[in-house]
């Protein structure tokens, strides 16, 4: 090239979600493990495990084995064609995922092309249920079948129109007004700042979730919930067991769909294969992405026989040229493997335990942390200005103001070589799933140091609103 990499980046390159005056890429030579090694000699630690795409590390030997087996059969044909890997990988997650094995797969490439598929599913299966098998049930005043998707603000599903119009994350406003109708926002279920105060359950939202179902027309109206049993985008936020089961009965209640976004959470990442099995809940339709292909760019739309027997005769109408991808689907394969082979969700447990004790005990010594909260290996710590009111260092529509979190990430970055996003609102922290408990010391003491950022920020803001 007649450029470095980064140059080029720079010249010719737009970025996710980012300005081009603000692009300053660091030229990369290689990855293994957890880290990522640089041409001028840097090795960083990736606390974000490549957006949470790489929870088994980078270039693990036996998923790099499987793909180089399986570009040298097939890379790809079309579904009119079947091929063992696709085949394989279908089987297993219709076995891992909750409930009967009698379940369908639609396979993208990304997260937000699998929201798209879980949407218009919902829609077509309440389509259906109205016109050809329980028109009486139903008795709509004007449109005629139910439609509305409700979701949360707190929610991130991706961004394409419709995935991105079921999402309450700031960067929905991009799009605004041009957005897909239909979708409504209900409460987040967010104890440590609930809008209805004292909500340690979640069932205070939950009965406000019923509420909108109500007052939106009920089951001839809405046709889904759509959530995600951890947060993740905005704040990593487990929901508490007694909603997620309330979220079930709700959708049984007024017979809706009950869609969960696993994007983030699936492929162990909090311990169990999926996040929802911690909840003991059966969804109707599952979602996965980013970590799923590993080192491939897959995802897939998991549906219980209730949704797809919607389509023995009437077409699924959403599609992507590479669908069930045959190497994505062979690195799919192996990256389960790994996970049950080298007991990966175990460690995940332990090692996220003993995480969180390390965290829990920076709170106590920093003024600036707020909350400690996480399942398994995805953690944050909640950042404030003040515990006693919970001023939050960054505000929700502050995503992309300039705060203390950018301080602390470039800190961790260029001082200590460990890279978290810096758009969030406190710290990140979700390593590969490989992560040692020697990695988490060095993780916590450069933590130790980073927060320091932020507590002379919370000093500052404290003498600032002294009465």
């Amino acid at each position: 090239m007649s450029e470095s990499a980064s140059e080029v980046y720079r010249n010719h390159l737009i970025p996710s979600w980012s300005t081009l005056s603000g692009m300053n890429p660091v030229e990369v030579e290689r990855t293994r493990g957890c880290y990522i090694y640089t041409r001028d000699g840097r090795r960083i630690f990736d606390l974000r495990s490549a957006h949470e795409c790489a929870n088994i590390g980078f270039n693990h030997p036996h998923v790099l084995q499987a793909m180089h087996r399986q570009m040298q059969q097939c890379s790809y044909v079309t579904d009119d064609f079947a091929t063992d890997a696709t085949a394989e990988l279908t089987q297993k997650l219709c076995a891992l995922s909750p409930g009967s094995p009698d379940k369908r797969v639609w396979y993208g490439q990304s997260g937000a092309a699998c929201v798209e598929a879980a949407i218009k599913a919902a829609r077509f299966y309440k389509y259906r249920q109205v016109f050809h098998e329980n028109r009486d049930a139903y008795d709509p005043v004007s449109y005629p079948y139910p439609y509305k998707i409700l979701s949360r603000y707190r929610s991130w599903h991706g961004a394409t129109t419709g995935a991105l119009s079921a999402s309450g994350d700031p960067r929905r406003w991009f799009a605004e007004p041009l957005l897909q109708p239909g979708v409504l926002f209900g409460p987040d279920v967010y104890p440590y700042r609930s809008p209805f105060g004292d909500d340690p359950d979640g069932l205070k939202a939950a009965a406000y979730m019923r509420h909108m179902i109500e007052m939106e027309g009920g089951k001839e109206y809405v046709a889904a919930i759509l959530v995600e049993p951890v947060v993740g985008s905005n704040g990593i936020i487990p929901a508490p067991k007694p909603y997620m089961h309330a979220i079930r009965d709700l959708c049984d209640e007024f017979d809706l769909v009950m869609i969960v976004d696993e994007t983030m959470t699936g492929m162990g990442r909090t311990g169990t294969f999926l996040a929802i099995e911690y909840y003991d809940v059966i969804p109707d339709i599952i979602i996965m992405g980013k970590a799923l292909g590993m080192y491939c760019p897959l995802a897939a739309t998991i549906m219980t026989q209730k949704i797809w027997n919607t389509f023995r005769h009437t077409p699924f109408g959403h599609g992507q040229s590479y669908s069930g991808h045959a190497l994505g689907c062979a690195a799919a394969l192996a990256a389960i493997q790994v996970l049950e082979q080298e007991q990966l969700l175990e460690h995940t447990r332990k090692t996220g335990q003993y995480l969180e004790a390390g965290l829990l005990k920076l709170r106590d010594k920093h003024r600036s942390v707020g909350e400690v909260r996480g399942i398994g290996l995805m953690y944050t710590m909640e950042l404030v200005l003040d515990r006693q009111t919970k001023q939050p260092v960054r505000k929700f529509n502050q995503k992309y103001a300039h705060s203390p979190v950018r301080e602390v990430a470039s800190f961790l970055l260029e001082k200590k070589n460990i890279y978290i996003p810096s758009d969030k609102f406190g710290l990140w922290i979700t390593p590969p799933l490989i992560v040692t408990k020697s990695e988490i010391d060095t993780l916590l003491e450069a933590f130790d140091e980073a927060l320091e950022i932020t507590d002379k920020a919370a000093a500052a803001y404290h003498e600032n609103h002294q009465d």
